[in-house]
């Protein structure tokens, strides 16, 4: 009886490393292919890839799934106004971007976006104004201007430098987390393009100064 029993276990033993080389064989030659043959790779991160493909359309999809989602359309500008997406980042698998169409007030307003999406499920976290207009109501404006820099963390909070639409001179921070939406700096001394993230913690620079907050 103990021989059959130890042999029963050897047989185990001995099946173990084929079977999990087996089973990890499986997972590579089931592993996704993203982006698809014949796009343009934008953006990629350890875990997503933002890319272009098909009629100018931009698209985000994770290794984990072989599905993709559209994002939206290039961004384009022209004498009737600017639409599409832009300044795509990645955090694992969550995308954030800007999402705009500005068409000026005589064709119904211009609108500027914020969105942060999961691109395992496709479901969107997040899609807020870049800021509040400081501009009467009969402008239609809704977020303050072009978001000049974004980041954003793999939980789906999100900060950006907005443009003011209104005053190109002047600049905010803003963010999305846990805790609500929330003003963290404004002024004409940011500097738009020194957003950075570390962890948690969000920096900037303002009069040439470093000034960092918790992006929670």
């Amino acid at each position: 009886m103990w021989r059959f029993g130890g042999a029963i276990g050897l047989m185990f033993v001995l099946l173990l490393p084929a079977a999990s080389v087996s089973e990890a064989s499986s997972r590579d030659r089931a592993g996704p292919k993203c982006p698809p043959a014949h796009s343009q790779l934008l953006l990629a991160d350890a875990q997503s890839q933002v890319f272009e493909a098909g009629e100018d359309e931009i698209y985000g999809c994770t290794y984990r799934k072989k599905r993709a989602y559209v994002l939206g359309h290039v961004r384009t500008c022209g004498s009737s106004g600017c639409g599409g997406v832009k300044r795509e980042v990645l955090a694992g698998p969550v995308v954030a971007y800007e999402e705009v169409n500005v068409t000026g007030v005589a064709r119904g307003g211009s609108e500027w976006w914020v969105v942060v999406r999961d691109l395992l499920t496709g479901r969107v976290l997040h899609r807020v104004p870049t800021g509040i207009p400081d501009a009467p109501n009969t402008l239609h404006l809704v977020g303050d201007g072009f978001a000049v820099a974004i980041v954003v963390k793999s939980d789906g909070a999100v900060a950006w430098i907005v443009q003011s639409g209104v005053d190109p001179s002047g600049y905010e921070v803003q963010a999305v987390d846990k805790t609500g939406s929330r003003l963290l700096a404004s002024g004409p001394e940011i500097d738009p393009h020194s957003l950075a993230l570390a962890g948690s913690t969000l920096y900037w620079l303002q009069g040439g100064k470093p000034v960092s907050a918790v992006l929670n």
